[in-house]
């Protein structure tokens, strides 16, 4: 095929084309949830009394991400587990360096409004066209957002995963590209600079009042160019952004350098339309229930603003009438009480309320019930439906943490494969020892052991949703008052009957199952308790012989179980109660 630039950058247009309606459909959905007064001075009262987008965005994203996720690498292979090891704790420090929380809280944003695009790669300075350096890490790892105004993919394509090209377009001053060395001059001269007419259509201008916000653009002579990722080719490609100009050649063409799967992560939090590229936006389904419950809502504030009482007089009754209306509260008026009266028009109407509260309770269900998920409000009558509608409301939200906690660990995934690449990598780690020491580690080359597809990359359930502080201490005593002494009761009952038990173990995965192992993890991991283990252990059933006086003293054969249970159930609460009396 005779692939020109010139060709290549007409299809780049028609892929900018194809997002236009998207992109317009959105930037209407973001004035919707920033409200009236994101981008006025001032505005009437009333014109949108409850903001149904922003609640629902304010319910879910707390939800899904509120701490930095913890990474999980696994491998088949037991001698390379220390070194995955190694490596999960060195992407943790690289994600909390880089801020990862407040990055996956925009990506999920972007995600409810249309989708999220998120990028990962190498560079020198914020810019993403520093990529390739024969294989060799010039800078450092960097996670960003894309938007949506920027973004561009094949327009043929049917799944933006088996796109010939993606790409988006970035805004970089003239002289850094002059200066890198890497882009031709001639046609970097040749760039337009950002024009200062203003397309409302973009999320950026939502909150710009006029053009005079561009002048900085102008001090820096600001340009737009556009890179792209074609996977076939393994290359990546700078043009002029095709909407303003094209070139007979490119900017620049360079070798990947990155993970097989590209630079680009797409998040969608609902299902695939079939053979269509983009996902459907959830605000989308629910911005024609907020337009009408708003409507409903100021039309019932309209009615209860005409709301007046008047008096009508007899004309032969003027005087009592002038009477009556300067009369003060609990004053006596002489008169006919006949001649008065008092009428009352307009009001709200309350099949207008009863309308409000439908579309309100319309809008919950479709939003995936917003108001239980923040603890607001049930439409429940007794706790057993309570219960289920709790049940049913975290379907939609654990369906949607499972989707991102999926696509961030393909983001943990491409900084693995950056230092697993690094030869000058030397971070330094420092890891929790059994009773709480810290050891000094360092992921450096030397230890780097088998190859990169020898893992599997997964974040860690509930590491980034955050627990309530009361909830998380009432677990905490809990699992200290009941479920430790019943571990330790189930233990001494296994070491009577010859059976195994790693009760450190046993205490970390319940702990874990709780989502306390932080607060409770080194309680039991200490020298002293392994030596208490093995006492008790030494006091448990001997082998058959001359009986020892501890076996004698401690667990005699004559002993009937019964009995030995008895005690057993006895002991626990006993040490419960003694334990309480120090507490209170």
């Amino acid at each position: 095929m005779d692939i020109t630039p010139q060709k290549i950058q007409n299809v780049v247009k028609d892929g900018f084309d194809r997002l236009k309606r998207y992109r317009a459909a959105r930037a209407l959905f973001l004035k919707e949830y920033v409200g009236r007064y994101y981008q006025r001075d001032a505005g009437m009262t009333g014109d949108e009394p409850i903001n149904l987008l922003f609640h629902a965005v304010r319910t879910l994203v707390p939800n899904i991400v509120m701490k930095e996720p913890f990474n999980e690498i696994s491998t088949e292979i037991v001698s390379q587990r220390p070194y995955a090891e190694l490596l999960s704790m060195g992407i943790n420090k690289i994600q909390h360096d880089l801020e990862i929380k407040d990055k996956l809280r925009a990506w999920i944003v972007d995600a409810i409004f249309a989708m999220g695009i998120m990028k990962v790669g190498l560079c020198g300075s914020n810019t993403t066209i520093e990529y390739g350096d024969n294989r060799i890490d010039p800078g450092e790892i960097y996670i960003e957002t894309v938007d949506l105004d920027n973004f561009v993919f094949d327009p043929t394509c049917t799944d933006i995963d088996k796109s010939n090209f993606i790409g988006d377009r970035i805004t970089i001053p003239r002289q850094v590209l002059l200066e890198s060395g890497i882009y031709n001059k001639e046609l970097v001269m040749r760039l337009p600079s950002i024009s200062q007419i203003v397309d409302t259509n973009e999320a950026k201008n939502i909150s710009r009042k006029n053009a005079g916000s561009n002048q900085f653009n102008n001090l820096q002579d600001m340009v737009h160019v556009v890179s792209l990722y074609i996977p076939k080719a393994n290359a990546l490609v700078t043009i002029p952004d095709p909407r303003e100009t094209v070139f007979s050649d490119y900017l620049a063409v360079q070798d990947y350098y990155g993970p097989d799967t590209g630079p680009y992560h797409i998040l969608s939090l609902t299902p695939k339309v079939p053979n269509n590229p983009y996902p459907v936006a959830p605000v989308s389904i629910w911005y024609d229930l907020h337009l009408m419950a708003n409507q409903m809502f100021t039309k019932s504030m309209e009615q209860a603003s005409r709301q007046k009482d008047v008096a009508i007089c007899d004309p032969s009754a003027i005087d009592e009438g002038n009477t009556l209306r300067e009369a003060s509260d609990g004053d006596m008026v002489w008169g006919n009480p006949d001649s008065v009266k008092v009428i009352s028009y307009g009001g709200q109407n309350r099949d207008n309320a009863a309308m409000i509260q439908q579309l309100h309770t319309w809008f919950n269900y479709i939003a995936g019930n917003p108001d239980q998920l923040a603890g607001l409000s049930s439409d429940a009558d007794t706790a057993t439906q309570s219960a289920i509608l709790e049940s049913n409301s975290r379907v939609s939200i654990r369906d949607i943490q499972g989707i991102t906690r999926d696509r961030a660990a393909d983001i943990a995934r491409d900084i693995a494969w950056y230092l697993h690449t690094d030869p000058l990598i030397d971070i330094p780690l420092a890891k929790r020892k059994p009773g709480g020491e810290f050891i000094q580690m360092r992921l450096t080359p030397e230890q780097r052991r088998g190859d990169f597809l020898d893992y599997t990359f997964r974040i860690k359930a509930k590491s980034m949703t955050r627990m309530d502080p009361i909830l998380r201490s009432k677990r905490i005593v809990d699992f200290a008052t009941n479920i430790i002494p019943r571990l330790t009761q189930a233990a001494q009952m296994a070491m009577m009957m010859g059976v195994p038990f790693n009760l450190p173990r046993a205490i970390t995965r319940i702990a874990d199952e709780l989502d306390i192992t932080e607060p409770v993890e080194d309680w039991f991991d200490d020298p002293e308790f392994m030596q208490r283990l093995q006492l008790r252990m030494a006091m448990g059933p001997q082998p058959a012989g001359k009986a020892s006086p501890q076996q004698e003293k401690g667990f005699s054969s004559t002993r009937k179980p019964r009995d030995e249970t008895k005690q057993q159930q006895q002991e626990i609460p006993a040490e419960n109660q003694s334990a309480m009396k120090g507490l209170y």
